[in-house]
């Protein structure tokens, strides 16, 4: 199957200063939304172009309000950015009129998301945390950001190259390879693009909580379903910290895969993933009761 290369629509939508850019893949009548980071455009993440391709789905992209196209920030948020970014991605969904949707996300795209699954916006139907679960607060409240190197990044070449590498483990797979060459190339090229100054500085998630036991407990309160997903190899987003925040919500879902690291999943080898969360999509679908049921007659043994 082909994958996607453009959008079926898209737009923008007014959300207290920023306006927000979006993307819908896909024309099926259930709905993703996935919200990430800039830049080069809310349609531009290969594995949510794959995911469009879903019988029976769409996936609403939207661009994370400072990073790319959209408004820079006015301020420094500090610990507000993720909240911030949460409740844009419920103005969004209930200005385009999502009514019943998944949010999923990948980094700081999925710790948007569980701040999201925290507030349970209405529609909100289920979460997919796609290497970005909360971190542990062994290292404190202060963890390495992603926006950070970033940050270093447009700078510095050098340290641009040493980003890549350390978020890609070892392969000797010829497809795997060529992918990540081309990875390499967009990457590079959308490093031109950004001003760092504008970059917002996100730290972790839920930096109020201060023990791994706050997070768990606060984890815990979620009520919709979840599925937690992450490489082995990444150093960013540790198998630890994915296993920790599945554990702690109630029948969550955790897929870790070998020989990934942070990015890898996203670009280089999405099927693997994608292939999971299908299964999941599939799990939530909603069941049809017995008066809907097709074929089905009254006083048929099987209701």
């Amino acid at each position: 199957m082909t994958r996607r290369s453009t959008p079926v629509d898209e737009g923008t939508v007014p959300v207290d200063g920023a306006d927000l850019r979006w993307a819908r893949l896909g024309d099926g009548a259930r709905t993703v939304i996935a919200a990430h980071q800039g830049p080069g455009g809310p349609s531009r993440p290969p594995w949510l172009r794959m995911l469009a391709e879903t019988p029976g789905w769409n996936v609403l992209s939207l661009e994370l309000r400072g990073t790319g196209g959209t408004l820079p920030p006015h301020e420094d948020l500090g610990d507000r950015w993720y909240p911030r970014w949460a409740l844009d991605v419920a103005r969004v969904a209930s200005a385009l009129g999502e009514t019943d949707y998944v949010y999923a996300g990948a980094s700081h795209g999925a710790v948007v998301g569980w701040h999201l699954a925290l507030d349970r916006p209405p529609g909100l139907r289920a979460l997919i945390s796609v290497v970005g679960a909360p971190h542990g607060r062994d290292g404190g409240t202060t963890a390495a950001s992603g926006w950070e190197q970033r940050k270093a990044a447009v700078r510095d070449r050098r340290l641009a190259e040493e980003a890549l590498a350390s978020m890609r483990p070892p392969t000797s797979d010829p497809v795997r390879l060529r992918r990540r060459a081309e990875a390499r190339e967009s990457y590079l090229r959308s490093l031109d693009a950004l001003d760092p100054a504008a970059l917002p500085q996100a730290g972790i998630a839920l930096p109020h909580l201060r023990t791994d036991a706050e997070v768990a407990d606060t984890l815990a309160t979620i009520g919709i379903p979840v599925l937690v997903a992450g490489g082995i190899q990444d150093r960013l987003c540790r198998p630890e910290d994915n296993l920790r925040a599945a554990a702690a919500v109630p029948g969550a879902r955790l897929v870790l895969f070998q020989d990934h690291g942070h990015t890898t999943l996203l670009d280089e080898e999405p099927e693997p993933l994608i292939e999971q969360i299908r299964l999941f999509l599939a799990r939530i679908e909603p069941q049809p009761t017995p008066d809907h049921r097709r074929g089905d007659k009254e006083g048929s043994p099987c209701l």
